[in-house]
């Protein structure tokens, strides 16, 4: 289909259904683009001219670049919850605390594109979107955690909000940071094959995350955290562990 013809498409979509439509097809085609790729190194007019369409009818649908990304880090992290369901329920390993750890860092390290929108959520994806946007991507994402949480709750029993909240934040710095450090640019790669001494992380990303997510769940049986809750500031019924 030419562009022509596909600018045409677009400019006929009226109900919502053929909205999404679009929105999906625009979405698809940033997924793939960003395959083996940093976000950094995609454009929004480049999006613009892989979809076939001018920024501008881009721009009908989302109004920026962060906007398609946050989208697709909201999709690929409900993905990824759904994941670590199947793969809880399919562990064998019958510590708890080692299971959560094993199955948690797996899963997720092995998501580049999740690791590569978690990782520039904060200071790049959240700084070019309007509120009408970021609300939901919120919304959507603390559902998707939330979730999580449920899931996670009969191997480790029933937390306060604030264990949650840390659990939750811990989680999160521990992947960007990791995932930022094994994916160093190339003055670092080539400075560390040349001194491996000065290398900063001497273990596999994914030993890194196991590692660190084993040590603050064993910490959390122990201490309540102080501070205020998350946004999960409904205690759940029954006893807090630990």
């Amino acid at each position: 289909m030419t562009s022509t013809a596909i600018n045409d498409e677009f400019r006929r979509a009226r109900t919502e259904e053929q909205r999404q439509q679009r929105r999906g097809h625009i979405l698809g085609t940033t997924r793939e683009m960003l395959q083996g790729r940093r976000l950094a190194e995609l454009s929004f007019n480049e999006i613009a001219r892989g979809v076939g369409l001018a920024k501008s009818n881009i721009m009908r649908y989302f109004e920026s670049r962060e906007a398609i990304l946050l989208t697709l880090l909201q999709e690929d992290y409900a993905a990824w919850v759904d994941e670590v369901e199947t793969e809880l329920a399919q562990s064998m390993q019958p510590d708890p605390i080692e299971r959560v750890a094993e199955v948690l860092s797996r899963t997720i390290m092995a998501r580049s594109l999740l690791c590569e929108l978690l990782t520039a959520t904060p200071t790049v994806l959240e700084h070019n979107v309007t509120t009408e946007e970021i609300i939901p991507f919120k919304l959507g994402i603390q559902a998707s955690m939330g979730r999580l949480m449920t899931l996670l709750s009969p191997a480790l029993g029933t937390w306060t909000p604030e264990q949650k909240g840390v659990f939750l934040g811990e989680l999160h710095a521990t992947v960007t940071h990791t995932w930022a450090l094994a994916h160093p640019a190339s003055a670092l790669e080539a400075a560390y094959a040349a001194r491996p001494d000065i290398a900063v992380m001497p273990n596999p990303a994914q030993v890194v995350v196991r590692e660190a997510i084993a040590t603050v769940l064993t910490g959390l049986k122990y201490r309540r955290p102080l501070g205020r809750p998350s946004f999960m500031d409904e205690p759940d019924e029954g006893p807090v562990s630990g």
